[in-house]
């Protein structure tokens, strides 16, 4: 996500936060969930003495993002998403979820560019295939720099399947929020339409053309939807 800076016009003071099992955060050995995980931001701005923000999340990044703003709401400012989800709705469908991320977590350990591989893959992915040559080279080295075990640890303790479900406790939301998805990645402009639906100042835009992952796919438009939406 630390691309998006240089699209904002130097008009913000961003702070990047690696989460559990990314960058040189460290998930395994440490026991957490998404709640920690959430309580774990507000130590953050705590400690740097910030009391209220913008925060932005890009999918499973969302999903952190919006547990903070729900479990802390003084603290938030605003809340952008991107691509993001409230999470499974029924015990059932997480249960099923699990098994899949459990299993994906057993592949990333095994074999993790055979993992990334078959992730690039992904339906989710496929409009990827359309950007240039240098920045799909770039997006894959940012992900083999990543190291499995850690990678797969916060699949199972963060991921969709572990997830408590948050969308009875979206319209309970009373500051702004933008949610953002890609018109290409028709599941989330479901979800996201949704999820507008009941959040009572909620703006959705969708980016046609774009697929999941918007800041890459269409950084200019994704910078400027969010300076517009600040300012």
């Amino acid at each position: 996500m630390t691309g998006i800076g240089s699209g904002l016009g130097g008009a913000f003071n961003i702070l990047y936060i690696d989460l559990p099992g990314f960058g040189r955060t460290i998930s395994t050995g440490s026991g957490y969930d998404m709640e920690t995980l959430a309580d774990s931001l507000k130590m953050i701005l705590d400690e740097l003495h910030l009391e209220k923000v913008v925060i932005l999340g890009y999918s499973m990044g969302g999903r952190v993002a919006l547990a903070f703003t729900i479990m802390h709401p003084r603290h938030v400012r605003t809340l952008i998403l991107e691509s993001a989800s409230a999470g499974l709705k029924t015990a059932s469908e997480r249960i099923q979820r699990a098994a899949v991320d459990e299993e994906r977590a057993r592949k990333i350990i095994s074999d993790y560019q055979a993992f990334l591989d078959e992730w690039e893959g992904m339906g989710l992915f496929q409009t990827q295939k359309t950007l240039s040559e240098e920045s799909s080279s770039r997006q894959r080295k940012m992900r083999e720099s990543q190291q499995p075990e850690e990678v797969a640890d916060s699949l199972r303790k963060y991921g969709t399947g572990v997830q408590p479900s948050y969308w009875d406790k979206l319209p309970q939301l009373d500051m702004p929020v933008l949610l953002i998805a890609g018109g290409r990645d028709r599941k989330f402009v479901s979800i996201n339409r949704e999820m507008a639906e009941r959040i009572p100042h909620a703006t959705l835009e969708i980016v046609e053309g774009a697929g999941h992952n918007i800041h890459l796919e269409s950084r200019e438009k994704f910078g400027t939807i969010i300076s517009e939406f600040l300012t």
